[in-house]
């Protein structure tokens, strides 16, 4: 049954009402063709429950905007859309194209802080963002009852006599969901073992993030990356947001997180009261197995107020920092890491009481 306008419906019943799904939900494909975003090819998604969100193939399938009832979920910074042609690889450069949205790809043999490896200088974040994506497919069915959008396309990180990696990524939801899941299956084609660094910045901005925004989850344990994070209180802080803060430095945590016996964990951010008198959240769920490191970015400065909730096979350190470190992973020839990510819309105090009652059960 697809459920729309707070009712359930079937098939027959929901095409006798409307006979163009796309009236109600559906997949919108479009090219971006002002300023630097000129070129970029976008997907535009109406699920039909409330949430609307913007994939970009031509921006490594990240997602750009996400509204849930018109209010926005994401944050996007100044730069805006940039095309990959704009693209800064050396130092703090990839900062120049960094758009944020709702979800911007790190890796894949790189993410983190700028460094040195072996000889060879990695710009911030890696490359897989600022990689157009081929083979890129849209599906839209009934399967069943249930009308299916399913996006599916291949961002690849090749270079001749290193690396030949590739990601695909499928993002799939159904008419009337408030939420979408992500499927990313990374492969080595190459002979040798590559570091598999992949961190997932998900980036959350107002209305949802204000000061009466916390972040919830099974967390275990609190490490802050750095003496800038730990000052002020940072650590016990970490979890809330206050106003706007005029040249605030960015905080990044590592947070150990509990799990099902299956591995399965999540964390959310919430917000009782967006300034409407309604609630707003969202949730993040995946498989520890898969993503074992989790971490947080709090930076509620003036102009780039944000909260990064950010899962990922390592921690943002850097690839020379990890390999010193022995916290370095790698995909050997031919083989393949996959990943699962659930994202749901949260909007009830219900959700919320869920929530908290499945995190006490997993510390």
């Amino acid at each position: 049954m697809a459920r729309y306008a707070g009712k359930e419906w079937t098939r027959r019943e929901l095409l006798s009402r409307a006979g163009n799904p796309q009236q109600i939900a559906g997949v919108r494909s479009y090219t971006l063709n002002d300023g630097k975003a000129d070129g970029v090819r976008a997907l535009g998604v109406r699920t039909g429950g409330g949430l609307d969100f913007t994939v970009l193939p031509g921006r490594g399938m990240d997602i750009a905007e996400a509204f849930h009832r018109g209010r926005a979920l994401h944050m996007f910074s100044p730069t805006g859309v940039v095309s990959p042609a704009y693209y800064e690889e050396p130092g703090l450069g990839f900062l120049r194209g960094f758009f944020a949205g709702l979800l911007t790809t790190c890796g894949i043999v790189n993410a983190g802080a700028p460094g040195v490896d072996r000889g060879t200088a990695y710009g911030l974040h890696g490359r897989i963002s600022n990689t157009a994506a081929e083979d890129v497919g849209v599906v839209q069915q009934w399967e069943g009852d249930e009308y299916v959008m399913r996006i599916r396309g291949t961002v690849r990180e090749a270079s001749c006599m290193n690396e030949n990696m590739s990601l695909v990524r499928t993002i799939e939801t159904r008419l009337g969901q408030k939420g979408f899941m992500l499927h990313d299956l990374v492969t080595n084609h190459g002979h040798e073992a590559q570091p598999l660094m992949l961190l997932y910045h998900c980036n959350f901005g107002f209305p949802l993030l204000s000061p009466r925004s916390r972040v919830l989850g099974p967390i275990r344990s609190t490490t802050a990356r750095d003496e800038d994070a730990a000052r002020d209180r940072g650590v016990e802080e970490a979890l809330v947001f206050p106003e706007p803060v005029p040249g605030y430095r960015e905080k990044v945590f590592f947070h150990e997180l509990g799990t099902d016996r299956d591995g399965n964990t999540f964390i959310a951010l919430w917000n009782p009261d967006v300034g409407d008198g309604t609630p707003l959240g969202i949730s993040m769920r995946w498989n520890r197995k898969e993503l074992p490191c989790f971490t947080e970015w709090k930076m509620p400065a003036q102009g780039v107020y944000v909260c990064g909730l950010e899962p990922g096979t390592v921690t943002p350190r850097g690839r020379g920092a990890l390999r010193e470190r022995k916290e370095l992973p790698f995909l050997e020839g031919g083989q393949e890491h996959s990943v699962s990510i659930r994202f749901d819309v949260l909007e009830s105090n219900e959700e919320l009481d869920a929530l908290e009652k499945e995190a006490k059960a997993r510390l």
